[in-house]
């Protein structure tokens, strides 16, 4: 087996990856257009939501009111707003996603510092992660959320700010830090700011929101195929 690289630090993305949340917003939005029939929302549903997919809220939700024509129905503003209705009484039923207990446990249990980085704002973390709250909270060092940059992906801004506030040992430059991402824009970031990187692309998604202009060091199709030893990681221990 060949070794990938030495990592020392790993930073995950949230939505798609750990969580299962984006049928939520399928829901959320579908409620949100459906007294808009006349701006060809049902028929480009899959299509913009890959074009939303990593994106901060105010930047998807500028595009999506963009691509329909409903610029002069909703401000984005208007739009989240309306959408947040409707995921509150949703959210805090995200499910984890296969693999993503054992490898975050297996990480925390191992030594292995991890942040997190995701596009969420933190009022819907917080809804997201209401019952993993303590599994987050002792695998993550710090939590970094959507409101606490001003670059969106595919801007590495986000993995630059979670790299640069690990404790020590701090990792040795970006390319120490594996980044976990599911969508093409999270990897682009990654790629830009320098990051090692794995995708696990949503598998129904895959095909509208297409391969990240540069691709990741590794693609698998769920964290469960993640073996941490090809990286230099802890290997997983025998069960």
């Amino acid at each position: 087996m060949a070794l990938r690289g030495k990592i020392t630090h790993c930073i995950f993305d949230m939505d798609g990856l750990l969580l299962d949340t984006e049928v939520f917003y399928t829901v959320a939005q579908d409620k949100v257009f459906e007294d808009f029939k006349e701006c060809g929302y049902q028929e480009r549903k899959q299509e913009l939501k890959g074009m939303m997919m990593g994106r901060k809220s105010q930047d998807a939700a500028r595009l999506v009111l963009r691509e329909l024509g409903l610029e002069d129905e909703m401000t984005p503003d208007e739009f989240l707003e309306r959408r947040a209705k409707i995921l509150r009484g949703l959210l805090p039923q995200a499910k984890l996603l296969p693999g993503a207990l054992r490898l975050l446990e297996h990480l925390r249990d191992s030594g292995v510092p991890c942040a997190l980085a995701t596009s969420s704002n933190r009022p819907h973390f917080l809804l997201k992660t209401q019952n993993h709250a303590e599994l987050f909270s002792s695998c993550f060092s710090h939590q970094l959320c959507g409101d606490d940059v001003v670059n969106g992906k595919p801007h590495p801004e986000i993995f630059l700010k979670a790299r640069d506030a690990f404790g020590e040992p701090k990792p040795a430059g970006s390319e120490a830090c594996l980044v976990f991402e599911d969508s093409p824009l999270g990897i682009q970031g990654a790629v830009a700011g320098g990051f090692r990187s794995v995708h696990v692309p949503d598998r129904e998604m895959a095909a509208v929101v297409g391969e990240p202009e540069k691709p990741a060091d590794q693609t698998l199709r769920s964290l469960e195929e993640f073996r941490p030893e090809e990286w230099g990681l802890p290997p997983f221990k025998e069960s």
